[in-house]
């Protein structure tokens, strides 16, 4: 009498950012699972020691025009959509002879920092950073969360061993954690969606900020306005204190410039919205009224309480800009925001 051995429960690695991926999948290998990977990530799966098939090997077709198609075939995508709570999928999927994929994990293509490049790419060159396959991959495991882990941030990871550990496998991890990690996987897909948008717009079309004349501002206007920005961090409150707030920012511009946002609060206390909105007001007040046209009174002291100059003067040193700008409303100075535009 002879008796089937079930198959082991597979996982599809294919990511461009590598990190902790090995430890990922030298864990999720401890767990029982086959590894089936694609092109780079596949070879440095091996390196490691690690035992993978290759997409290919599931296929049974090879990866063409310099690894642009690889992924997308039905014995890829069955695995990934079939939604194995029917009778119908689960017949369908094992007359296929295609054994599930229950962790997908993939991230795409770094196309914000490939248009970020200096010099800048050609079109060309700059459109081969466009991922097809991955998105795809993302998106399908997302729609089928509640059969397929999607990890599309690498920092996932070990909460991702940690749930599989406890639960004693896939099938176990709650649907609250597949939630969050597809819901993370479409943020991540929309905004790498919405930067493309963004660059080719502006290479095509133009940034209508980049005209003066307002015809051509409009001419450059985009028919769909798409935003992406990325939580730096909580505010301690909103605009009123039963309102939270967080800032956001542009992920094109992360990391490039310091600003407000990324600027080192020196206080214990943690800026509020109105913090934010106060110090952007007078930081803007005191940069205009900074110029080197008065030589003789190169400090400017702006003091501004809920987005209303209190006080804005010139001086000599900063306590004396300081001391005539309080003296302008000495009162509504009180819990105020205080800029000067250069160290003493």
């Amino acid at each position: 009498m002879s008796t089937s051995v079930p198959p082991r429960p597979r996982a599809l690695l294919s990511v461009y950012d590598k990190t902790g991926i090995v430890e990922f999948a030298t864990a999720l290998s401890a767990l029982g699972f086959e590894l089936a990977s694609t092109g780079g990530t596949a070879r440095k799966l091996r390196e490691a020691g690690l035992d993978v098939i290759g997409v290919s090997d599931i296929t049974g077709h090879p990866e063409i025009f310099d690894g642009r198609v690889k992924s997308l075939h039905p014995a890829i995508h069955g695995p990934l959509l079939a939604r194995l709570e029917t009778e119908a999928d689960r017949a369908g999927l094992a007359e296929l002879g295609y054994p599930p994929i229950q962790i997908v994990a993939c991230n795409l293509y770094p196309f914000s920092d490939a248009a970020r490049q200096q010099p800048p790419l050609d079109d060309l060159a700059l459109l081969e950073m466009v991922d097809i396959g991955g998105p795809t991959m993302v998106r399908a495991s997302a729609k089928n969360h509640k059969n397929v882990i999607i990890a599309s941030n690498p920092e996932r990871y070990p909460s991702i061993v940690t749930a599989l550990q406890q639960a004693g496998g896939a099938d176990g991890v709650g649907i609250d954690l597949r939630r969050a990690l597809a819901l993370e996987a479409y943020e991540h897909t929309a905004a790498y969606d919405a930067a493309i948008s963004d660059e080719l717009h502006a290479r095509w079309i133009g940034r209508p900020e980049h005209s003066d004349e307002t015809s051509v501002q409009t001419e450059r206007l985009p028919d769909t306005l798409l935003a992406s920005a990325i939580k730096s961090h909580t505010l301690r409150y909103g605009e009123n204190s039963h309102q939270a707030a967080a800032i956001y920012v542009d992920p094109k511009a992360a990391g490039l410039h310091t600003t407000l946002v990324t600027a080192k609060v020196e206080g214990e206390k943690p800026m509020s919205y109105n913090n934010y909105s106060d110090a952007d007001a007078t930081l803007r007040l005191c940069r205009a009224l900074s110029t080197d046209e008065w030589p003789a009174t190169p400090h400017v002291c702006i003091i501004v309480k809920h987005n209303n100059p209190c006080g804005a003067a010139l001086g000599t040193t900063q306590v004396e800009a300081y001391e005539a700008a309080l003296a302008s409303d000495p009162e509504s100075a009180f819990g105020s925001i205080i800029c000067f535009q250069r160290a003493p």
